[in-house]
């Protein structure tokens, strides 16, 4: 039909494909079109069906309201909680509260029914829906409707989210609660004989046929209810309440917060009621079964620990009559078996499962907190209890809690940052404070340890026996519920203690696993409760006399006592696990971490004069022990790459080091403590501190200290320490005493100049300087450079008045003309950086460095760059730091004595506030000091709220401790902290940790 060259063909194409693609869009549209309609008539007839349905559910409940007002007989009462139960079934009542509010007063209302007696008379009786459940037409259902309707109240009554706060969202009274306080107790069941008197359809053995009702009633509705989460809104709402009055009326409750709280906590008190009717069901005598009996009783208790205790500040909250009756029927002993009824082969464990899945971290602290309450108020003598289960949930605890937010800690916590609880954590910052402070905190209390330190106290080897008050041969525990087992002896020989039979070494065994679980839980309470944590570690440290008390009892411990098992223990250590594993560790952690605070508070005169709190010979003891415990600490190997050059072993990170190492940095702050009191004022043998003789000491000598059975290759101490081996390294970083001096300016020099033999190619920097404005010009030409730069070279040119260079070359001349001109310079009283001690007119920062304006924090960042260049390049310097400046450029804690070079007025008033005989009080301190600077007085506090905390005779170590500490370190923190920076940019912090302070001062 056409040509090859027709151009119509194309046309015809193209033409019919347009007219077959408008065909399948047409087709297309009415396909859609068609399935539109039927989706349309889909959605009519459901809109339908539902306006059917809804018009029908109104007229059932038409019906249902009718029939509810023509309620007459009690059997009229079963029907209507029938046709009730099937209408919520299938269209729950969601917000149409009334109708529950009707049934509930249909449920409790009692129905005249009049009944012929024996005599032929009418007789009246008063029936009540409890009739129904021993009638054999209408038990089943009529419990069944029962559990139904109860079920629809707890669901009321505990209505209210976690984000609720205004009263007309939160539930606080109506018929639903009386509903529940008639059918849930089960005294209402047991009154059975008005209900039994027609016997035609009574059921056989309607006591027990109650009784399993009651159960029934417990199992499907009370014990699967979440009565914690509304119960904790409401506490919640209480805090917030006090807490507004608090901030904005001096505590005094508005009207209406008052009326609000009083029916908050009657709520309170009702539901608490209500969670207690099981455990006082289950604890009476029915049933023949016991043993079912004592387990439903177990659930009871579980579940009034999950519920009731694991609210914060319930007890403390409810009616004083209802917080009594709730100790009475769950007691500490209760918990303390159904928190301890897992056993975890040699040692007793909480029930993972409960803690985990219903507790969770948050429940753990609340209920904690709970039964430190309860402990209280019944004056819980046997704090042996207390510990144990402070020791389960605060260990369970700690696993929920992070502070960082990595897996599975992903859930923001008020109180511990991040958390994986698995509820609790959007609960106000408030709560949890205020369990902390109100409860928790009685653990550190004064009362609370005067009790469980009180066999410590008494403890005494020095005469032969123990003290304590409830010694004897039998095992009686004392007082404060710590197992007084000490009958045992001292004899004079090679100065051990010899234990006098096996059973007297037993009860000294028992007797010191209880005060590891004092100390085990006051570890982890520090470890969870970061913020208190040094509030806990004061108060154990300033406990009079536990300190020597604590030592002397440790020196008792395992066979050969002299601290020997400690020492054992460092020594066979094979990984960072081992040394944990270990019993008793936990006793000189404390030990150390405590007894350190205390060092920062004594003076010569304590030490050498009245030693107290230990002896000389004591201290000599106390010394050697840490010495040889941590040198043997690290000793442990680790493996280290193969590629290590030798620039390594100068910088190498403490992150490195092993896990016990850093477990007992207190040990080692310890240990430096007693050595530096060594250094200023010498009391201890020759070379007492010494453990690597001379550099030629081998390390198969090294180890031959610990393990003489090794013998490894023979090398000399430097030559391990330039092939890069940890363990020399570890030693001259931590325990620089235990090596000869020359030996270490040795290991100095060596690292310097290696380090200046890496920075040959190193680029250098021009600097003009004014000798008029040295400071000035060096910290604008200096300021920025970076620290790589400072250990390069530095040219300095001077300039003259006239602004010309002067004449010379620079061979590191000129620099140190610069470096001796800034000293002179920054050092000068009238430049307000440093100040000088009045005695040996020593330099340290200035607290009132501010004189030079806002960059006077730069400042001291930059004179310790200089000052550390200085040390770099072997420039001797004409200044002369105080002595605890240097231990501060060290990392060392700073003692009171040192106050002294500081400030010895204040020094001398300590010291007399320290040796006062009289009441401290009268002297009218504070937990303030005021400062004068530049004819202005400013008052700081000590601590929190110290301006209203006095001084006594309690607390004045406390007091002396933070006064020293705020003038020794705190004043002058940032200052300090600058000065370290700039230091180490040059000098690294591992290469000076090889001197003391003395020393130290030696090398600049």
């Amino acid at each position: 039909m056409f040509t090859p060259n027709d151009k119509e063909k194309k046309a015809f194409i193209e033409r019919t494909k347009a007219q077959r693609q408008q065909r399948e869009i047409e087709r297309l549209e009415k396909e859609r079109l068609v399935k539109q309609e039927n989706a349309a008539r889909i959605l009519q007839r459901w809109w339908q069906r539902q306006i059917r349905i809804r018009q029908a559910t109104n007229e059932c409940w038409k019906t249902w309201d009718e029939l509810l007002l023509h309620t007459q007989t009690l059997v009229d009462c079963f029907q209507v909680a029938g046709i009730y139960c099937l209408l919520c079934r299938h269209h729950p009542l969601k917000s149409k509260r009334k109708r529950l509010g009707d049934m509930c007063k249909c449920l409790t209302k009692k129905f005249i029914t009049t009944i012929d007696n024996d005599n032929g008379d009418k007789k009246h009786q008063q029936l009540t829906y409890f009739a129904l459940l021993v009638d054999s037409r209408y038990s089943n259902k009529a419990l069944k409707y029962l559990c139904t309707i109860i079920n629809q109240c707890l669901d009321v009554v505990c209505e209210s989210s976690m984000n609720t706060h205004h009263q007309q969202e939160m539930y606080l009274t109506g018929t639903e609660l009386n509903t529940l306080l008639q059918f849930l107790n089960p005294k209402m069941y047991q009154q059975t004989n008005r209900f039994l008197d027609d016997k035609q359809y009574l059921l056989s053995s309607p006591v027990s046929v109650l009784t399993m009702a009651v159960q029934t009633v417990f199992d499907e509705c009370l014990l699967k209810s979440n009565i914690r989460d509304p119960t904790i809104v409401r506490v919640q709402r209480i805090l917030k309440l006090e807490h507004k009055s608090n901030k904005y009326s001096a505590g005094v409750l508005s009207s209406d917060d008052g009326k609000m709280i009083r029916a908050i906590q009657l709520w309170l008190t009702t539901v608490t009621r209500l969670c207690l009717f099981p455990i006082e069901f289950f604890s009476s005598s029915n049933g023949n079964n016991n043993n079912n009996n004592e387990r439903r009783r177990q659930q009871a208790i579980q579940f009034i620990c999950t519920n009731i205790l694991s609210v914060p500040l319930l007890p403390s909250m409810i009616n004083s009559m209802m917080s009594n009756h709730l100790m009475k029927l769950v007691g500490i002993a209760d918990i303390y078996a159904e928190i301890t009824t897992t056993n975890n082969s040699k040692r007793r464990y909480v029930d993972r499962t409960m803690i985990e899945i219903m507790l969770s971290g948050n429940g753990c602290i609340f209920l904690l907190g709970n039964l430190i309450y309860m402990a209280q108020q019944l004056q819980q003598q046997d704090t042996s209890m207390i510990i144990t289960m402070t020791n389960i949930l605060i260990e369970a605890a700690q696993t929920y809690f992070s502070e960082r937010q990595i897996q599975p800690y992903t859930n923001y916590h008020p109180l511990f940052k991040w958390s994986s609880s698995t509820w609790g954590n959007s609960i106000d910052t408030l709560v949890f404070e205020k369990v902390l402070h109100s409860q928790i905190e009685y653990l550190w209390s004064r009362t609370f340890m005067d009790q469980i330190f009180s066999d410590i106290l008494s403890f005494d080897n020095g005469n032969g026996h123990a003290t304590s008050s409830s010694m004897a041969t039998t095992t009686t525990k004392g007082t404060d519920g710590i197992k007084s087992r000490l009958l045992f002896k001292k004899k004079k020989q090679e100065d051990r203690i010899t234990i006098v039979d096996g059973k007297q070494h037993s009860q000294l065994a028992e007797f010191s696993m209880d005060i590891e679980a004092i100390f085990s839980m006051y570890l982890t309470l520090s470890s969870l409760f970061a913020t208190q944590r040094k509030e806990i570690i004061n108060r154990i440290a300033f406990t009079p006399r536990l300190m020597p008390q604590l030592w002397r009892l440790m020196n008792t411990f395992g066979p050969r006592g002299q601290m020997s098992i400690y020492l054992d223990a460092a020594r066979r250590q094979q990984n960072d696990e081992d040394l944990e594993k270990e019993p008793l560790i936990k006793i000189l952690k404390v030990f150390c971490e405590a007894c350190s605070l205390v060092f920062l508070t004594l003076d010569d005169t304590d030490i050498f004069e009245n030693e107290h709190p230990f002896s000389v010979q004591d201290l000599v003891k106390l010394g050697g022990f840490l010495n040889t415990f941590y040198f043997a600490l690290l000793q442990q190997q680790q493996e280290q790459p193969k590629d290590m050059i030798s620039i390594s072993t100068t910088t190498v990170a403490l992150s490195s080091l092993p896990a016990s190492v850093k477990s007992f940095r207190a040990s080692h702050r310890l240990l430096l403590q007693i050595y530096d009191l060594d250094v200023r004022h010498p009391y201890c043998p020759k070379d007492h501190w010494l453990l690597v003789s001379d550099p030629s000491m081998t390390k198969s000598a090294l180890l031959a200290l610990f393990n003489p059975s090794k013998q490894p290759a023979v090398q000399p101490f430097l030559d391990r320490l330039r092939q890069g081996d940890p363990v020399p390294l570890r030693i001259l970083q931590l325990m620089p005493h235990t090596v000869p001096f020359n030996t270490r300016l040795t290991v100095f020099r060596d690292w310097v100049a290696l380090d200046q033999a890496n920075l040959m190619t190193a680029g250098s920097r021009a600097l003009r300087v004014r000798r008029q404005n040295v400071l000035e010009d060096g910290y604008r030409g200096l300021g920025g450079l970076p620290p790589s730069g400072w250990k390069g070279n530095i040219r300095v040119k001077f300039i003259n008045e006239l602004g010309m260079e002067e004449a010379g070359i620079d061979q590191g001349g000129p620099f140190k003309d610069f470096v001796s001109l800034l000293v002179e310079e920054v050092f000068k009283p009238s430049v307000g950086l440093f100040s000088a001690t009045s005695t040996n007119n020593m330099c340290y920062p200035a607290s009132t460095s501010y004189i030079q304006g806002p960059r006077h924090i730069e400042l001291f960042e930059f004179i310790g760059k200089v000052i550390g260049k200085a040390v770099y390049e072997g420039i001797l310097l004409d200044v002369q730091f105080a002595s605890f400046f240097l231990a501060k450029l060290l990392g060392r804690n700073v003692f009171l004595e040192e106050l002294r070079e500081m400030d010895e007025d204040v020094w001398r008033n300590l010291i007399f506030l320290k040796r006062y005989d009289g009441c401290v009080e009268d002297l009218g301190l504070y937990f303030t000091t005021d400062e004068e600077a530049f004819g202005t007085v400013t008052s700081h506090e000590l601590k929190y709220r110290g301006g209203s905390i006095a001084v006594t005779n309690e607390n004045r170590i406390e007091y002396i401790y933070r006064m020293a500490d705020y003038k020794l370190n705190q004043q002058t923190r940032e200052q300090t902290r600058a000065f370290i920076r700039g230091f180490r940019t040059v000098i690294s912090e591992n290469w000076i940790k090889v001197f003391s302070p003395p020393e130290l001062q030696r090398c600049h």
